[in-house]
């Protein structure tokens, strides 16, 4: 009994301890430590975040808008309010959500995301490979899977988590740390997203810590595929672009243009950043947002480009391409089947201004970031801007060329006449016919400068040529600006003018034989449809070779005053005699009349001079090349047209004819696609 009462005392007195210890806690925290736990209670967190500034519109020459900008809601994870223990979790429950949303988020890892997994090789996962390669020390041939299990470790991935889960988590950690993620700069999670899944990551509240909504501006283009080569595209900096762009004062979560007007014209479509101060309580939740500094937007910019006769440009080049291959399925030799790209450049022949410029195949900007892997590995090359980087032979819209090198050489004279006898027989070694020869076992007879243009006589060219010598012909070829550079704002290719200076750069000979070759756009001879439209634009104008160029004006955001004007700029003039300019002008203007483009421009109500150019290459049907210009009279625009594989150059005229119905607004003409003709060249 005394020892059931001693153990009855021994636990009411325990209780009564742990009572009044209990009693003496509560006291110390309320009365002897209150004032500092009310402090830390309603202690608050400030931290300063960047307002990224809109930047600057896009407008086609007539003011139409091209590219915009729209608010987006964004998701942001803030390294202050994410528990360094917490943060592979958190990353994968977002992920998880979003899966689920069929939301997109940032994943650049350059590994396939669905198993078997497999490294990405595109020109850009190659370079990411490379530098991940030497910071992980791993061994040369490692696989995907070496890399997945590099960076479960470096970025300490639970190993009890499937592959799928890790790729999840490795993912997002990579790109987190390309973004340079720190307590100074949030990482972007996802852009554009629903506002159901705003609500729902708001919803999820506490269980997200560090995770937060916000917004910011993001690049409309309002006409998908519209011009995407020459506007270009922005995206966030690249790890590889930060050193650089940082001295600039950018941030690793900034966009920057990476291409197109996009890219040149960045110092003057980029704004100047805001800040704005956050209070936050010590749970995280937002208390207030003051601004500290209003962003200011960049200024907008103005093209030469004429957006309708751009969407006629693209729209009748694909149509003709598709149209010949198509025709070419029926052909007994399917010549032209293989048609499957091109380009047109429209250009303004008195000031050198881009007013269009196709590229085909085309692609769209508004979902490029999700079709990437698809356009860089399709075959037929959609991102290669073909107007201006593509190289191609220009056949015998190269002879306007050889006639005004020979014409003001005094080599000939517009009232010369070749006898053409249908094969050049003067070298022993190479002994080329005229294509009417070759075709119909015939020749042009008697002939001037201006009906072998109309005719598009070979022989006629190889005797002017060879009178004159590749290297005068040359001094003229370069001041038409061919085989260099035009000086557009944006990439482009120089070409090549064949000749000894071309072949001494790769220690071969130049035989006579190649002048002949050259003198019909043949050889080595490789130009641009850009450059191509600017000879005939310089030719047409009487000799002034303007730079060309697709920005008209730079102006002010708010108030739409003009800041830049571009004016036009000549690179270089030649001077030719008036007969002999007249003398090209009519064999030009023949050649759309009566010779080989009569079939588009007999009887068109504009005067056109034009001229056909067929150029063989190394595999599959010939490309076909088509220059123009008009008004005969008075000359306003040139373009210039090349098909790959298009066969004739008279096949692909269509799109010359399209876009001068739209520029002259010619209501009973419409898009057609020409037949075949006997005048071929």
């Amino acid at each position: 009994m005394k020892l059931k009462q001693s153990r009855w005392v021994g636990a009411l007195v325990f209780v009564i301890s742990v009572f009044v210890i209990y009693l003496f806690c509560m006291f110390k925290m309320q009365i002897i430590d209150g004032q500092y736990y009310k402090d830390q209670s309603a202690k608050r967190i400030y931290s300063t975040e960047n307002i990224t500034a809109s930047r600057g519109n896009i407008y086609d020459r007539n003011g139409q808008l091209l590219v915009t900008n729209k608010t987006v809601y964004t998701v942001k994870i803030s390294r202050l309010l994410l528990p360094a223990s917490k943060q592979n979790e958190v990353i994968y429950d977002l992920c998880t959500l979003f899966k689920q949303k069929g939301e997109q988020y940032y994943d650049t890892l350059p590994i396939t995301d669905t198993r078997p997994y497999a490294l990405k090789t595109d020109e850009t996962s190659q370079k990411q490979l490379t530098a991940l390669a030497k910071k992980l020390e791993l061994e040369e041939g490692f696989t995907a899977n070496d890399l997945l299990n590099a960076l479960v470790k470096k970025y300490k991935i639970d190993l009890s988590l499937s592959d799928t889960e890790k790729r999840t988590i490795a993912g997002v950690r990579y790109q987190m740390e390309r973004s340079d993620f720190s307590t100074s700069n949030p990482f972007i999670f996802a852009s554009d997203i629903s506002i159901s899944t705003v609500t729902t990551i708001e919803e999820l509240g506490d269980d997200l810590p560090g995770v937060d909504i916000d917004t910011e501006s993001k690049r409309v283009y309002t006409t998908p595929y519209l011009a995407s080569h020459i506007l270009g595209r922005v995206d966030k900096i690249y790890a590889e672009e930060y050193q650089e762009l940082s001295q600039k004062g950018y941030k690793m979560n900034d966009y920057v243009g990476k291409d197109g007007i996009e890219k040149a014209m960045e110092d003057s479509l980029r704004g100047s950043d805001g800040s704005k101060v956050i209070e936050r309580d010590s749970t995280g939740k937002v208390l207030s947002v003051t601004v500290a500094k209003e962003p200011v937007s960049g200024n907008s910019v103005v093209l030469t480009i004429d957006k309708d006769l751009q969407e006629v440009a693209q729209t009748s080049l694909e149509a003709t391409v598709k149209s010949i291959a198509q025709s070419g399925m029926y052909k007994a030799n399917r010549e032209g089947a293989d048609a499957d790209a091109g380009a047109a450049v429209v250009i303004d022949v008195n000031s050198g201004e881009i007013l269009a410029s196709a590229s085909y195949p085309n692609y769209d900007l508004t979902t490029y970031t999700e079709s990437y892997t698809e356009l860089a590995t399709n075959e037929k090359l959609p991102l290669f801007n073909r107007a201006f980087n593509g190289t191609y032979a220009p056949g015998s819209t190269f002879k306007m060329a050889t006639g005004i090198a020979g014409l003001e050489e005094g080599i000939i004279s517009p009232h010369t006449h070749i006898v053409d006898l249908g094969i050049y027989t003067k070298y022993t070694d190479y002994k080329p016919r005229c294509w009417v020869y070759s075709d119909y076992g015939t020749t042009h007879g008697s002939i001037d400068v201006s009906a072998a243009l109309e005719k598009s006589c070979n022989y006629f060219f190889y005797e002017t040529a060879d009178r004159m010598g590749i290297n005068l012909l040359n001094d003229y070829c370069k001041k038409l600006g061919l085989g260099q550079k035009t000086g557009v704002e944006l990439s482009e290719s120089s070409g090549v003018l064949a000749g000894p200076e071309f072949r001494k750069s790769r220690d071969e000979e130049w035989y006579p034989g190649d002048t002949l070759q050259a003198a019909i756009g043949q050889s080595d001879n490789l130009f641009t449809p850009l450059q191509l439209a600017n000879y005939v634009a310089t030719i047409v104008n009487g000799g002034t070779r303007y730079r060309a160029h697709l920005v008209k004006s730079v102006n002010d955001s708010k108030t739409g005053v003009s800041v830049t004007e571009s004016k036009s700029e000549i690179v270089q003039t030649l001077e030719m005699k008036e007969e002999n300019y007249h003398a090209i002008m009519y064999g030009m203007k023949l050649a759309a009349s009566s010779g080989t483009a009569s079939n588009l421009f007999s009887n068109y109500k504009v005067g056109v001079g034009a001229k056909t150019g067929t150029a063989s290459v190394p595999t599959g049907t010939a490309n076909g090349v088509f220059v123009a210009f008009a008004p005969y009279d008075d000359p306003e625009i040139a373009i210039c047209v090349v098909v790959e594989h298009g066969a004739h150059g008279n096949y692909v005229g269509a799109v010359a004819k399209a876009v001068f119905d739209e520029y002259f607004k010619d209501s009973t003409s419409t898009l057609t696609v020409p037949q075949e003709s006997t005048l071929i060249n």
